[in-house]
């Protein structure tokens, strides 16, 4: 990724090679399990390391329709790229985030903003361009 700053208004996620349309913000995250081994001798751990794995990531849309909500009622799984800097087709800096499942589809309407779709999920595994 970049080492200078980039506006976020840049920043797509793109499922099928296809930004995610009307999108108003993103959110991807990797996180880990703590392990803690403790002897009987000790109350502080005698062991600590980086557990189980695990991968969010989440939209908000400025647009509903049957599309992800359809996706996470079959069960579908599909590759999304995170690209930070805009469309990733003549960069590096992107990621591809594999095997990704939608396990939350909700809607919002306000009386002061737009009709607003939150999709989130979760996928297996993350992949860095070489």
């Amino acid at each position: 990724m970049s080492a200078s700053p980039v506006l976020g208004r840049n920043a797509r996620l793109l499922k099928s090679g296809v930004a995610i349309g009307y999108g108003k913000n993103i959110t991807v995250g990797a996180s880990a399990e703590v392990i803690k081994v403790y002897s009987m001798d000790s109350l502080t751990p005698a062991v600590t390391g980086s557990g189980k794995q695990s991968f969010t990531w989440s939209m908000d849309r400025l647009f509903t329709d049957e599309t992800y909500l359809s996706l996470l009622m079959a069960g579908t799984q599909f590759d999304l790229i995170f690209a930070p800097e805009g469309t990733p087709l003549n960069s590096s800096k992107y990621e591809t985030w594999k095997n990704c499942s939608i396990l939350k589809c909700e809607r919002t309407a306000s009386e002061d903003g737009g009709l607003l779709e939150k999709i989130s999920g979760e996928a297996d595994d993350v992949d860095f361009p070489a």
